[in-house]
């Protein structure tokens, strides 16, 4: 899935360092981050680090990045925003609550492969940062893609396709299970992280059922 990373985002605080000259460097850079972030953590892998593994000089991140919080920062809002974008243009062209709760669970789980590394980082690769890390526009982010699934629940509910009592929790428990694959998916793997989405979706549309 092509990454929608803008190279003219600028940073809160000044550039310093000379433009790495690699094609879309931003974007670069926080592939590489995110790699060695989820491979040694936060605290393990240094501005030093993420500079070698690109192939640039360190002051080459410093004019994109002064800080490696800057660059979880930056990571953490690119693929919020790219996983709303992505995913949300499934459940869209979905039909059925039904259709859509699969499309938004298929879509899902073919993004978090396309984009392991950075959500390994964002959900428990982050060692090093206190708990209360994200930023309020972080936070709204989530939010707003947690509301695309409780919506599609509610809509569910009530044409009478889906039979849960508390959107919350049923919304809660579809990411809970999706989230989860984080942390014992491994994209070299042979079987793929739509097929075990698919097969979630089976158990969930199970539950969710009008009971006669």
């Amino acid at each position: 899935m092509p990454r929608q990373q803008s190279d003219q985002v600028k940073t809160a605080k000044a550039p310093v360092g000379r433009p790495p000259s690699i094609p879309a460097p931003r974007a670069t850079i926080l592939d590489a981050a995110a790699k060695l972030f989820a491979a040694h953590g936060f605290e393990g892998a240094s501005l030093n680090d993420v500079a070698q593994s690109v192939g640039v000089t360190k002051a080459a991140v410093y004019h994109y990045f002064p800080t490696k919080k800057d660059i979880f920062d930056e990571m953490m809002i690119d693929l919020l925003e790219r996983q709303y974008a992505a995913v949300g243009a499934e459940v869209k062209a979905a039909a059925t609550p039904p259709d859509k709760l699969k499309a938004f669970m298929h879509a899902q789980a073919e993004f978090l492969e396309a984009n392991h590394a950075a959500f390994v980082v964002m959900l428990h690769g982050f060692g090093g940062i206190e708990k209360n890390h994200w930023t309020e526009q972080q936070l709204a982010l989530r939010d707003r893609y947690e509301s695309l699934l409780r919506t599609l629940l509610a809509d569910g509910k009530a044409s009478g396709a889906f039979a849960a009592d508390d959107i919350a929790t049923a919304a809660r428990a579809v990411l809970s299970l999706m989230n989860w694959m984080v942390r014992w998916f491994r994209p070299e793997g042979k079987t793929r992280a739509t097929d075990f989405a698919l097969q979630y979706y089976a158990l969930i549309v199970s539950g969710l059922q009008p009971r006669s």
